[in-house]
């Protein structure tokens, strides 16, 4: 799964010429040119800037784990089981006649 989202973006020359050469010089790519300077932004109007991608999994884990204390699994009963396989062989059965 990806963790970052591509955009594109049109830039005057000049400025483009300038970023190119900034982060040629600073040796960084441009993607991480434009997103120091979004973090920049975002601080300085008071936003806070987007979590990173460690910080989002280790929430989803947070999450996973209230919800396991809340919700725990419990085991089928063996009768539950042959009622879903069951239902799993005549789904099986009635697909087999329509396949030529």
């Amino acid at each position: 799964m990806r963790v970052t989202r591509t955009w594109t973006i049109s830039l005057p020359p000049q400025m483009s010429a300038q970023a190119q050469h900034v982060a040629t010089q600073e040796h960084r790519t441009k993607s991480e040119l434009v997103r120091e300077a979004l973090r920049l932004y975002f601080s300085t109007h008071g936003r806070p800037p987007a979590p990173s991608a460690g910080e989002r999994l280790s929430r989803v884990g947070e999450l996973a784990d209230i919800y396991r204390q809340r919700y725990p699994t419990r085991q089928p009963s063996e009768a539950e089981l042959r009622r879903s396989f069951r239902g799993i062989r005549r789904l099986h059965d009635r697909l087999k006649h329509l396949t030529p």
